[in-house]
């Protein structure tokens, strides 16, 4: 008979590991998934949200292949804070722009630093800012890739991209949203895009403001691995 277990999956910089976990904590298997990280520019680090997906698929295969368990959960996490956007049908606009490894966002960390403030931004974010920074990142976009950056609409991570998958929900844990320093709306209202101004596409809205969810359930799938 089939025993219960969990899968586990995490995406990193080099690689994607998954583990396959009984519910006594038990490890039933592991794999592995190398990858690089695209270089398309001095100090720029990106990947492709595809890339992601592709290897959570391989690596479930590969954890359930012997069909001696029952998956009763998944557990996913990721490298972050990445900047993936996109549009209204939540398709990738770009590949996403990888966590402190890339430094393409220091004029805009500078600007933004400026305009607002070291220390207030450090009390309402909680952190000062650096290139680990996404509202940086996407202040970037918005300068150097206005026409892009008018069709973004949600801003993802490995980990939420996962589960929208999974589960067709948008959410984002609160480790990865604490890490948006300072949030989209205050990064580009710091930095417009050249001939923009008003309510950016980013803007919370009821309608496309994720899910910051407390509990670790983010969904429901059917089904088995595909």
């Amino acid at each position: 008979m089939p025993r219960n277990a969990v899968i586990g999956v995490d995406i990193g910089t080099s690689s994607s590991k998954g583990v396959l976990v009984g519910l006594d904590g038990t490890l039933i298997r592991s794999a592995v998934r190398e990858h690089r990280p695209a270089r398309p520019g001095p100090g720029h680090f990106e990947m492709d949200a595809s890339v992601w997906w592709r290897e959570f698929i391989e690596l479930a295969r590969e954890l359930t292949g012997p069909a001696d368990t029952t998956v009763v959960a998944v557990g996913v996490s990721g490298m972050g804070p990445c900047v993936l956007l996109t549009d209204e049908h939540d398709t990738p606009l770009r590949p996403a722009i990888l966590y402190g490894v890339d430094t393409r966002s220091v004029r805009q960390t500078e600007r933004i630093e400026e305009r607002l403030g070291a220390e207030e931004i450090i009390r309402r974010s909680g952190s000062a800012l650096s290139t680990q920074a996404a509202g940086p990142k996407i202040a970037w976009i918005a300068e150097e890739e206005p026409e892009l950056y008018a069709r973004a609409r949600r801003l993802h991570m490995p980990s939420s991209w996962l589960v929208r998958q999974l589960t067709g929900a948008y959410v984002l844990d609160h480790h990865s949203a604490s890490r948006c320093t300072p949030l989209p709306g205050t990064a580009v209202a710091a930095t417009p895009a050249p001939g923009r101004a008003g309510r950016h596409p980013l803007a919370p809205t009821a309608r496309r403001t994720p899910g910051v969810r407390p509990a670790p359930r983010a969904g429901r799938t059917p089904g088995t691995s595909t």
